[in-house]
């Protein structure tokens, strides 16, 4: 497959490009394709043991001579219009060296690039005009992917790349301070040794290591799909007053989901279809493949109790009977949750059945992203929804995305088939990566790390703008203000724009602590009152003590103790509360406006 694209370079005219974070969509179709067959043919041929146990040796006396030279050849590729000096560098601590590098010609120098983390070897080959073809970064999936510089011969010659696969390929400068991972931009060049400054750099993305993964890829879920509804929970794609998402998993036999549902005092039950995707992961080996359906209830009156039931009519499999409440009208007080990271793990399952039954009138939690450990892994997704659905079945969750959900700049695809949020982010963003509700008297905001940030302060600005909420929110993985990490680039593009509508709670998680800041206004401290923003950073799973610096903007730090929140708004008050899994209150806040 061929792109048809042409990227014309004259080295000494390029820019230093200053790239958002965002998921570079990278992936070769070839490759995609031959792994497909592979897993396909483990499955058919290997045991478990078998899979399990695979190395390299193993790997490759297992694939075709075809499947090799796929492997080998089709993963990055392009076409130069003069000889080039291609330069792989390679992370020095990767255990086994990539099956096609010597094999093809490249040989090891004496050179090496690093950058803060990481010291790659560099390995050079000599190419003709014409094709140029590189292989996979290896079967093991090894997170400091290779990536490539591109120098010609004739260092007076106007360098051109055409045909270049996998589309979507940024070219960059080889210098100190470049960035090689479209996922962690941070992560630039240090010590560019002088035969490569200025030649032509491609970099990557860190995901791209998965996709030729074998080596002890194979995972299998503990809570494996079945004919019977499970994994339900509730979220909200359109209006919270007058209608009700409702999602759930089956088996992928399953082909016919429906909702029934009624006012709580009515006796006929009403009927919704729901619609049906697949979740695939290959590499899951006890459930690669399962059904999650998705219905909308609609035409429901604000602030009213209701009863529903899911199933499968084909199989007559239903679930119990489930409370959910619509949203009141403007003025009417509510409470709200809100925990940070959730990482799929037990212990947030218990804090989060605990808050719900200590405050059962919470009407919906807020989820500050990190939801599971890794993003392109249904077991993981498959834990957070056995641990959580006891109460998103009855509340729903309003999530964002964070780095973890969309791992190693692969997208959070799966994030999104797994949950049904509101479509209106801006036009040119994948619908649902950020949206925005109204509850009551309150607007939120939910924001994306991984969406360019100046886009996103256009569309906050026109949304803040736009309501009339008495009290407005925002949510997002990455923390504007910490004490450890610095997230310059968001406040500068976000900051003005939260100060200009005076939004009143922004909420994160990311860093594993508990923080809340004082009121926040053009980066000083403000009295409550004055139009100062609070940013709150929580975090609902077991963490670690950490050191504890106080910048003048702390009000509350606190480490090693799962929190989880609850927010009560009536009228002109709030009311902000940390508790623990035991009950115990660690912080407060009251605003009044």
């Amino acid at each position: 497959m061929r792109t048809g694209k042409t990227i014309r370079i004259a080295l000494w005219l390029l820019p230093a490009l200053c790239i958002a974070p965002q998921s570079a969509a990278l992936e070769s179709p070839a490759v995609g394709a031959v792994m497909d067959a592979v897993v396909t043919r483990m499955y058919a041929t290997l045991s478990e043991a078998e899979r399990a146990n695979l190395d390299d040796a193993a790997v490759l006396t297992f694939l075709t001579e075809e499947e090799r030279r796929v492997l080998a050849t089709q993963y990055w590729r392009f076409d130069v219009n003069a000889p080039v000096e291609v330069y792989v560098m390679r992370h020095e601590e990767q255990a086994v060296v990539p099956f096609w590098l010597a094999p093809s010609g490249f040989e090891k120098t004496d050179m090496t690039v690093r950058n803060e983390n990481y010291r790659y070897e560099i390995w050079r080959k000599r190419f003709d005009a014409g094709p140029v073809e590189l292989g996979i970064n290896g079967f093991d999936m090894h997170r400091p992917h290779y990536f490539v510089a591109v120098a010609p011969v004739d260092k007076t010659a106007q360098l051109i790349l055409s045909n270049i696969v996998p589309d979507g390929q940024t070219i960059l400068e080889m210098r100190n301070g470049a960035m090689i991972y479209h996922d962690w931009t941070e992560l630039v060049l240090l010590d560019v040794p002088q035969p490569l400054q200025g030649a032509t750099l491609l970099p990557t993305i860190r995901g791209r290591s998965r996709e030729a993964h074998l080596i002890g890829a194979f995972r299998v879920t503990a809570f494996p799909a079945s004919p019977a509804p499970d994994h339900i929970a509730l979220t909200w794609s359109e209006d919270p007053r007058t209608t009700q998402t409702v999602q759930w998993r089956a088996a992928q036999s399953v082909l016919r989901g429906m909702v029934r549902y009624r006012i709580a005092e009515a006796q006929e039950w009403r009927e919704a279809p729901a619609d049906r995707t697949l979740i695939h992961d290959r590499l899951l080996s006890n459930d690669p493949q399962c059904a999650r359906f998705t219905a909308v209830l609609r035409d429901l009156t604000p602030g009213a109790a209701y009863r529903y039931m899911v199933g499968h009519p084909d199989e007559n499999a239903w679930s119990e009977e489930i409370a959910f409440n619509t949203a009141p009208n403007h003025d009417t007080p509510f409470t709200f949750g809100f925990m940070g990271d959730t990482h799929n793990s037990p212990h947030w399952g218990r804090l989060l059945s605990v808050a719900f039954e200590r405050h059962p009138e919470t009407a919906f939690y807020l989820l500050g992203g990190d939801l599971v450990g890794t993003g392109l892994f249904r077991n993981h997704w498959d834990e957070f929804f056995e641990y959580s659905t006891g109460v998103f079945r009855q509340r729903p969750v309003m999530p964002c995305i964070g780095n973890h959900d969309d791992q190693d700049g692969l997208g959070a695809g799966m994030y999104l088939g797994l949950f049904a949020l509101p479509g209106n982010a801006p036009a040119h963003v994948t619908p649902e990566r950020l949206y925005c509700f109204d509850y009551g008297h309150a607007f939120f905001a939910i924001l994306d790390v991984s969406t360019p940030y100046d886009d996103q302060a256009v569309w906050l600005d026109q949304r803040l703008a736009e309501t009339r909420a008495h009290w407005k929110f925002a949510m997002v993985h990455f923390p504007p203000y910490s004490p450890t990490l610095d997230y310059a680039e968001i406040r500068r593009h976000w900051e003005p724009v939260f100060n200009r509508h005076q939004v009143d709670i922004v909420f994160a998680g990311h860093v594993h602590y508990y923080m809340r800041s004082h009121p926040i206004r053009e980066g000083r401290v403000v009295a409550p009152g004055e139009g100062g923003t609070v940013y709150v950073i929580s975090i609902p799973i077991p963490n670690e003590q950490r050191p504890r610096p106080t910048p003048d903007y702390v009000a509350a730090l606190i480490s090693g103790t799962p929190l989880y929140h609850t927010l009560h708004i009536a009228g002109n008050r709030l009311h902000f509360r940390a508790f623990d899994e035991a009950g115990t209150l660690h912080d407060e806040l009251v605003l009044e406006k």
